[in-house]
């Protein structure tokens, strides 16, 4: 039979400071283990925990019994309901979609995924400027094109552009920009990237060369309005523009061109067309 007691030496002994009862088996010194200090003798603790035992065994009993009766209740007791108050019940996810009435690619056309994030800009690997690839062939028509429609530039700015662009004997695509739906403007970020991406070598030859052109187009998805496309592309050529000036200090000639909508770069994933391109051009 084991004896229960308490240290009373509070001032050197951490047991006795918490009050914790020590268990001595019989035969044992009747003294604290930690400083050594004779015990006080107290009620053992099962006596106290036997009661409690006690009533959680019966709230345990009544609580089966409980259980083992409430399929025979639960029937008796319902709530009255009217007609009016009947709720259909609630479908889960394995149920399936509601009936809505609509065909799937109704509810794929009211429900469009998210809108992709802007990629990075894209400088290429080298700057190639032969005028007689296909690429550049097709830009420069593109450009002609457009410089005649342009109607806030005034003729002779029209012929500036148009025969830098129509004699260039080199000409290519030194810096794409993307910009986000419905865009048109360049962050902090931005502007540093575009100005980190002019101080490298290639481009940093072209700008010294009082000769290089940068003709800048703008361009936009081709969804929506055409005249409101067009604003926008030329809006973020501008902005490109300003910010090759004021934040780059940019000196050579440069000029705008807003491209409107276009599925230039990629005519499955639209989105991808709303960019900015620099082109070089050596008259």
């Amino acid at each position: 039979m084991s004896r229960f007691g308490k240290c009373q030496n509070q001032a050197g002994c951490l047991l006795a400071y918490r009050g914790t009862e020590t268990e001595v088996e019989d035969g044992q010194p009747f003294i604290c283990a930690e400083c050594g200090q004779p015990l006080t003798e107290v009620k053992p603790p099962s006596a106290m925990w036997m009661k409690y035992l006690a009533v959680l065994g019966g709230v345990g009993v009544i609580g089966i019994i409980a259980l083992l009766a409430l399929p025979q209740t639960r029937g008796l007791i319902k709530p009255h309901k009217s007609e009016h108050d009947a709720t259909p019940t609630p479908k889960t996810a394995d149920d399936g979609p509601p009936d809505t009435g609509l065909t799937p690619a109704q509810i794929a056309a009211a429900n469009p995924p998210a809108a992709e994030p802007p990629s990075e800009m894209v400088a290429p690997a080298k700057i190639d400027l032969d005028v007689s690839k296909k690429e550049s062939k097709s830009v420069k028509t593109e450009v002609l094109k457009r410089v005649d429609l342009m109607p806030k530039v005034s003729n002779p700015n029209k012929d500036k552009l148009y025969g830098a662009v129509e004699r260039a004997r080199s000409m290519g695509i030194v810096l794409t920009i993307p910009f986000g739906s419905g865009k048109t403007d360049l962050s902090a970020a931005d502007i540093a990237k575009l100005k980190a991406e002019l101080e490298k070598p290639d481009l940093t030859k072209l700008r010294g060369d009082p000769t290089a052109v940068f003709v800048i187009l703008g361009y936009a998805d081709p969804k929506g309005d055409a005249q409101k496309n067009l604003a926008v592309s030329q809006t973020r050529a501008d902005t490109v523009l300003k910010a090759m000036r004021d934040k780059c200090e940019v000196q050579n000639m440069m000029h705008t061109v807003g491209m409107g909508g276009s599925k230039l770069l990629d005519a499955q994933n639209l989105e991808k067309n709303r960019i900015v391109e620099i082109w070089a051009v050596l008259p």
